[in-house]
């Protein structure tokens, strides 16, 4: 399948909801067509300077505001995985890029994942960290992708979760990662902030792709 793209310095998960700032012609460009169109589009991050091989499809939920000059602030909302194929720097007839993808099926079944070892490695490094958060829904369907932002994962290891396809085996990524990182929790001040830093608009950088 074909779908535009629009590469970020970041990774959106499934049902993840992600404020952008529109700045450049190209995009400015997509967005309009997902206006009018209603058509989704795909955000394969960027990674140590080249384009990670999984992304996400992505739909436009709505436009918070448009300025003068046409810059927008949108909300976006995390579809579902694909592998990225070929990527095409201008699709047909349009600014924006483009790639060919084949979407990644989801097995949401948790069976086999340590649920109950996962919520207390998720309690004891939110403590560590002191950042105020807490969960008691640890029976959610395909928990691993709203877990994946609240446990400090750098932007590689975001990729490689999102590549799995199997909840059960992404729910053990999460807590071999928490395993590794609580003995360090309190000196992380830069993981409390990739933590806590979520929700609000984001204003991507130019990428040179």
């Amino acid at each position: 399948m074909f779908l535009p793209v629009f590469p970020l310095q970041l990774v959106v998960f499934p049902r993840e909801k992600l404020k952008l700032h529109i700045f450049e012609p190209r995009y400015k460009q997509l967005i309009e067509e997902c206006r009018e169109h209603e058509i989704t589009f795909g955000i394969p991050p960027f990674v140590e300077d080249s384009l990670a091989t999984f992304g996400t499809e992505v739909s436009l939920v709505s436009v918070l505001k448009v300025y003068d000059d046409g810059e927008m602030d949108i909300v976006t909302e995390g579809r579902r995985v694909f592998e990225l194929k070929r990527f095409v720097r201008e699709a047909p007839n349009r600014l924006y890029p483009g790639a060919e993808v084949a979407f990644v099926a989801n097995d949401p079944d948790p069976s086999g994942a340590d649920i109950a070892g996962l919520r207390a490695a998720y309690d004891r490094f939110h403590q560590l960290l002191n950042t105020g958060y807490t969960r008691d829904d640890f029976d959610r369907s395909n928990l691993s992708f709203e877990l994946a932002q609240e446990v400090g994962l750098t932007l590689r290891q975001k990729v490689e979760l999102l590549a799995l396809p199997r909840e059960a085996d992404r729910l053990e990524y999460l807590l071999e990662h928490l395993h590794t990182v609580i003995p360090l929790a309190e000196g992380m001040e830069e993981t409390r902030r990739s933590v806590t830093g979520n929700g609000h608009v984001k204003r991507p950088a130019k990428l040179d792709f």
